[in-house]
């Protein structure tokens, strides 16, 4: 500001001017410094609620990360890593940068950043390890309740970390609050001081003072938007005291919007009302005193419980502390981890009595195991790549094994049956294992055994369970009196076997005990399910199972059941049965009958019977068809052919005896005819053989086709040398083929190559590649992994691609008869070996350039 001296000043003015100047500029700066540092403890304030802020949610994000994966854990879901995840973590890492940058300027907090990085990988590969716990479980073992223990100790860590970090931000936050308010102390004094220079310097001050009123505007409606979008409820409370100057309630003098969401309360509705009436949950359990305790002995308290609202119960953690002239709360609904907590808790007692029943049951097998005399086994199958059985592997067996043959259980498990028990593959016992789980019959069988020198006699009963065969054997040279004993102990392993839900429900299969009483009967639940009733809906006894039975069949039903009692043998028999909605399934019902009492299993085979009906049909179809063949091989065999050789007879007569005395034209019909003819008989002769292809199935034999093409140059040596054709052979593999067919495929292909090659250099190239059935871009069923491509390739005068699928069908040509000769029924003939032999053959082809056939066969 210039100020205009007077034309005249005195000494006295001048001098007070430069005083009044120099007092002006000192307490105008004094002034300014406060206001600066009023802005900057604002912004020191709002700095401390930002830094509060990101430290709840990063520790949110890591609430959520656990909270994730534990329900992965609960749905038993563990086995797919989340894509929430691995959000989670991203999160996590930005608002850890954030939260370094905000405390860049406090060591203090940025040790705590430091180690809480550490944590949170330390909580991220903890949660890693949870997630690839297998997925289906019944219980937890030691190992993977230490991961949980784990993940709850770095939980706690990160915890005491967060509350290190707020209370640190909380003691700033107090210093800052106190800083803020003495320099509003110290303000009013400076203004009155400034007072008495107003009119000198109100233009200054004015457009000073509302510069840093817009600057503490913007920092209040930043620190309003930090409190509105914060996780936590924050509200302030202002105490309202009686007469004796003690606490009786609080007024709400401020709100966030939090308390619209955890609430449903309307923060403008609510303040400046008591909280006794909007927060009503304050005056239980002794949560109002805490408050007054708060306010009056200037403490943070910190309360965790659950409130009741209107429609339903929630979890608060709240943190109470002295503020001003009330109390500020900060609370944080934490209803969604006690609940995961408590389902956790949940589940946990659950798996602890499945994990008692799960040891009970194997202290029961393993006593099992382990105290009879017999020699259990279990045994899953190996099959080769057409799916059939060709060996087994031994899964378990029971310690019996040492004194039947002196192999040690865990030296044997995992090997082959043909390396551990070479003489079980000749002596019977394979095929009955094999039988066993072909049909899933319980079968026995008795061996003569050479067993550490002495001969033994095992009876051995094969069962089939899941997708093995269990294998019980005893010895029963001497003990021919225990045979009862382990005949029931075999049917207790097979019924306890056949009861297990899942199997039943996918066999179709049912278990049952029945007697004359309803205490001495019982049948398993999909016994009931397959008499289309629910289960235990019907008290069952073998009097009223029969009521079920189909009334053409009981006298059959119970004619078989007399028979088994009589010989004390198992009875395994065929019957119907009405169920209770009107429908007739057929029953295959097997087991034995003990003291009165049925014991067995019952399988539902309605779908099997009808079929094998349907196949019955189809074989009577299919005989119907081969006998139509038959026929027709006969006529084409003699029928046919017959006329034809007589027809070529009598020709060669006349053209021994009067073919010079034919005029030319007499001479060219008669060569057509001796053409004809000769056609005729190559069509039969072709037609007979397209026929027989598939009459030989069980020829099949490993060959080497390098031999087929020698044999095949051999046949056809005369044409190759009159073609003057080149042939190049490549190194060829072996198949299992039927030889004389392969001779005729590629005799086939062949002489199609001499016949339309190049007149100027004829050449054929024959090679092989290895292929990958993903490789081959061919459309055909693909049965095989592998499969070799055998490629004949000439140079020939090829023909029109679109021709490609025409040439193989019956009786197609591409030139005229008097062009080239041949019946159309060659490359049909190819394509049915081919076929035959689970392959494919195509061709490409260029006209004037050659054409490949690619025969693909099983590798």
């Amino acid at each position: 500001m210039n100020l205009k001296r007077k034309a005249t000043p005195t000494k006295f003015y001048v001098i007070l001017l430069i005083i009044a100047a120099a007092l002006l500029m000192f307490i105008g700066s004094i002034s300014f410094r406060q206001i600066i540092e009023l802005r900057d403890s604002a912004d020191s304030i709002a700095h401390t609620l930002e830094v509060e802020k990101e430290i709840n949610n990063l520790f949110f994000i890591h609430s959520r990360m656990e909270s994730s994966e534990l329900k992965n854990l609960l749905r038993k879901d563990t086995l797919s890593y989340s894509t929430t995840f691995n959000k989670f973590i991203k999160s996590a890492d930005s608002s850890l940068i954030n939260l370094k940058l905000l405390v860049n300027d406090n060591p203090v907090q940025q040790t705590h950043i430091k180690r809480i990085t550490e944590l949170q990988v330390d909580l991220v590969n903890a949660l890693n390890k949870i997630s690839k716990s297998p997925q289906t479980r019944l219980k937890f073992s030691l190992k993977e309740k230490n991961k949980l223990d784990e993940v709850a100790t770095i939980m706690d860590k990160l915890t005491e970390r967060k509350n290190l970090m707020i209370e640190k931000e909380e003691m700033l936050l107090k210093e800052r609050r106190a800083n803020y308010q003495s320099q509003a102390l110290l303000t009013p004094y400076m203004i009155l001081i400034l007072g008495v220079f107003a009119l000198f310097i109100f233009i200054v001050a004015f457009i000073k003072i509302n510069s840093e009123r817009e600057n503490r505007t913007k920092a209040e409606a930043f620190l309003a938007s930090v409190m509105a979008n914060t996780e936590n409820i924050i509200n302030y409370y202002e105490p309202i005291f009686n007469d004796n100057n003690e606490i009786i309630d609080f007024k709400l003098v401020y709100a966030n919007e939090r308390n619209r969401i955890d609430f449903n309360l309307d923060p403008e509705k609510i303040m400046g009302k008591l909280i006794s009436e909007v927060l009503p949950f304050t005056k239980l359990n002794g949560e109002y005193d805490k408050l007054a305790e708060s306010f009056n002995e200037k403490k943070v308290v910190k309360l965790n419980r659950q409130v009741a609202l209107e429609d339903n119960k929630i979890w608060l953690e709240s943190i109470v502390r002295p503020l001003s002239n009330g109390i500020l709360v900060v609370a944080k609904n934490t209803t969604f981890e006690k609940e995961s907590v408590a389902r956790l808790n949940d589940l946990n007692l659950k798996l602890q009595d499945q994990f008692k029943e799960l040891q009970d049951t194997e202290s029961f097998l393993q006593s099992i195991f382990t105290s009879t005399n017999n020699v259990i086994a279990h045994y899953l199958p190996i099959k080769d790549k057409n799916g059939t059985i060709i060996d087994f592997s031994i899964a378990f067996t029971n310690e019996v094994i040492k004194d039947a043959t002196g192999d040690i259980p865990d030296e044997i498990k995992g090997k082959k049956v043909s390396e551990v028990y070479p003489y079980l593959m000749k002596n019977g016992v394979f095929d009955t294992m094999v039988e066993t789980i072909t049909t899933g019959k319980t079968l026995k069988i008795e061996r003569d055994y050479d067993l550490m020198g002495v001969q033994k006699v095992f009876l051995s009963t094969a069962t089939k369970v899941n997708n093995g065969v269990t294998l019980t054997s005893r010895e029963n040279t001497i003990e021919r009196q225990a045979e009862k004993q382990m005949t029931s102990l075999n049917e207790n392993l097979k019924i306890q076997n056949s009861i297990l839900k899942d199997a039943e429900k996918m066999a179709q299969i049912g278990s049952f005990r029945l007697g004359s009483s309803k205490e001495k009967s019982t049948i398993s639940e999909n016994f009931y399910h397959l008499l289309g009733l629910e289960t235990n809906t019907l008290d069952i006894t073998h009097e009223s199972y029969k009521k079920f039975i189909h009334p053409v069949d009981l006298e059959n039903y119970e004619f078989e059941l007399e028979i088994s009692e009589r010989t004390k043998k198992d009875f395994n028999f065929l019957y119907r049965v009405i169920t209770s909605k009107k429908k007739v399934r057929h029953f295959q019902t097997s087991g034995h009958i003990t003291d009165n009492i049925l014991l067995g299993v019952v399988q539902d085979v309605t779908a099997i019977i009808k079929n094998e009906q349907k196949l019955k049909e189809k074989n009577e179809e299919l005989k119907r068809s081969n006998a139509e063949l038959e026929s027709f091989n006969r006529v084409a065999s003699h029928d046919l052919q017959e006329p034809i050789r007589k027809i070529q007879m009598f020709i060669s007569r006349i053209e021994d005896a009067d073919f010079d005395q034919l005029s030319e034209r007499s001479k060219s019909y008669f060569e057509k005819i001796i053409t004809s003819s000769e056609r005729m008989r190559m069509l039969i002769k072709y037609l007979l053989s397209y026929s027989r292809i598939n009459k030989t199935s069980n020829d099949f034999v490993n060959l080497n086709l390098g031999d087929i093409i020698h044999k095949v140059q051999e046949d056809l040596e005369a044409r190759i040398k009159e073609s003057n054709v080149s042939i190049i052979v490549d190194d060829l593999p072996n198949v299992v083929a039927i030889p004389f067919q392969m001779e005729q495929l590629f005799n086939n292909i062949i002489s199609n190559a001499i016949k339309y090659g190049n007149t100027e250099d004829p050449k054929i190239i024959i090679e092989c590649k290895k292929l990958k059935k993903n490789q081959i871009k061919q459309n055909f069923v693909k049965k095989y992994k592998t499969y070799y491509r055998i490629s004949i390739i000439d140079n020939g005068i090829g023909f029109d691609q679109e021709h490609s699928e025409k040439i193989f069908e019956l009786f197609q040509r591409l030139h005229q008869k008097n062009e080239y000769s041949g019946t159309g029924i060659g490359l049909a003939i190819c394509k049915k070996i081919v076929q035959n032999h689970k392959g494919h053959i195509a061709a490409k082809s260029i006209p004037n350039k050659g054409t490949t056939f690619n025969v693909y066969l099983p590798a």
